[in-house]
């Protein structure tokens, strides 16, 4: 399996850059302003000391949402970090609901686990559509967390988990034909229809390589079948309400607009326009989640670092322009009350018998974001970009576009537009993958 190429679509936005014009000796206001700063991480596994939890609570402050990025999927220390952040804004912060990048649909089986215990968690962490990305005993752990955490909670204060994604849509499509059918509402529609065939085996690049086959004709006609699908329910919503309830058809009203938002992204005419399509796709499955499933409570969005920035970002020598994540989105809906983190690291290796293969991870120049951040003394920690002083230098440096790590290439980013916080680790090495994971990568190496 060409493992780089589909980590590449998966992000939309794995990156070459040119390289920002800036003179070491610039970078050591900001460096400096960060020693004094840091909020620093002594452990993955221990909570964080009194001082630091608060200065944590401070820089979260009331927001409702945090988007939590990582610079790579696969290093076990940003996972572990992350893990960390997460049990505290649970514990301490009160948050509510963890929304993965994953499909909405695939992603319900985790919801119930976390919420009763039913299933298997290892067969359920690996029949989720980023199976590669989740199934690893990183976030294994981190689930069953979640789970023991909620055995102690009353029924309406449990965590619940959510996918945000519209890449595996064929699994919430097939529910609402059978929805429609059951309620005994015609449709001429069926699977074939809407493209389901073509969805098979859930691993959307592959999906998307189906579709780049399709004649313009048969765009046209499944398209046009979403938009019967979506407008059928709309019409037929009384029937439909009483025949079930109003909770039930709003969630198959959400699928199918997923289906609809998943057959856009496969028939997109090139990578920058499926971005878009994905990214909007994104936001409204968590803007839905927000009001009907955690109606005020608090939610972290767990995603790489280009889709939960508050800013663009470039791809150059991939693309034309810049793109816009749905974090940019996200903070034009919620305002202050979102929040955006993301993280990078220093150096490390990955051995070869582990997908996507041997990687190593050389320090950079200090003119970079990642280079910088290694230059601080401290190994791990976070740091609140917004108290940088407006007329500091370290602020101007934050200013400027900094190139930032993304998987096996670069992004392009303001940093101090970018996120609200940042969190950084010197050393990392590959997570985990689970038995059935490792199964998993090397059977699609054989159909590659």
């Amino acid at each position: 399996m060409n493992y780089r190429l589909f980590l590449f679509v998966a992000l939309a936005a794995t990156l070459a850059s040119s390289c920002a014009k800036t003179q070491p000796s610039e970078s050591r206001a900001f460096i400096e302003w960060v020693s004094k700063n840091a909020i620093a991480v002594e452990s993955y596994d221990s909570p964080l000391p009194g001082e630091e939890l608060a200065s944590l609570r401070k820089a979260i402050g009331p927001a409702r949402v945090v988007g939590m990025g990582e610079s790579r999927h696969d290093t076990r220390e940003q996972l572990l970090l992350k893990g960390l952040l997460v049990r505290h804004l649970i514990e301490d912060l009160g948050f509510r609901a963890l929304i993965l990048e994953e499909s909405f649909p695939h992603a319900e089986a985790l919801d119930r686990y976390v919420a009763s215990g039913e299933g298997d968690l290892r067969e359920i962490m690996n029949r989720l559509a980023g199976w590669y990305l989740w199934d690893t005993e990183e976030m294994l752990d981190l689930v069953r967390w979640i789970r023991q955490f909620n055995e102690g909670c009353e029924p309406g204060r449990k965590v619940r988990v959510f996918g945000m994604d519209i890449t595996a849509p064929a699994p919430g499509v097939q529910s609402v034909l059978d929805f429609l059918h059951g309620s005994g509402t015609g449709t001429q529609l069926n699977a074939k229809a809407l493209g389901l065939d073509l969805q098979r085996g859930d691993f959307w690049p592959d999906t998307w390589k189906r579709y780049a086959a399709l004649s313009d004709e048969r765009r046209r006609e499944l398209s046009d079948n979403y938009d019967v699908l979506v407008e059928t329910l709309k019409l037929e919503k009384a029937k439909l309400v009483d025949s079930s309830s109003g909770k039930e058809f709003e969630r198959m009203l959400l699928l199918a607009e997923i289906g609809r938002s998943g057959n856009a992204l496969f028939s997109s005419a090139n990578r920058e326009e499926g971005g878009a399509v994905r990214e909007r796709g994104m936001v409204e499955t968590i803007l839905w989640i927000l009001d009907r499933e955690i109606a005020g409570e608090k939610a972290i969005i767990w995603s790489h670092n280009l889709h939960v920035s508050k800013s663009t970002f470039r791809m150059p020598g991939l693309a034309e322009g810049t793109l816009q994540p749905m974090g940019v989105q996200l903070s034009e809906e919620l305002g202050d009350a979102y929040v955006a983190i993301g993280g990078t690291f220093g150096k490390g290796s990955y051995s070869a018998d582990l997908p996507p293969g041997e990687r190593e991870f050389a320090e950079v120049s200090e003119d970079v974001m990642d280079g910088a951040l290694g230059k601080v003394g401290e190994p791990v920690f976070l740091i609140d970009l917004r108290g940088a002083e407006a007329d500091s230098a370290a602020n101007e440096w934050l200013q400027e576009e900094r190139e930032w790590r993304a998987q096996d290439s670069r992004a392009v980013q303001v940093p101090g537009a970018a996120f609200d916080l940042v969190y950084f680790v010197r050393n990392v090495s590959r997570s985990h993958p689970t038995p059935l994971a490792l199964r998993r990568f090397q059977s699609q190496g054989e159909q590659h």
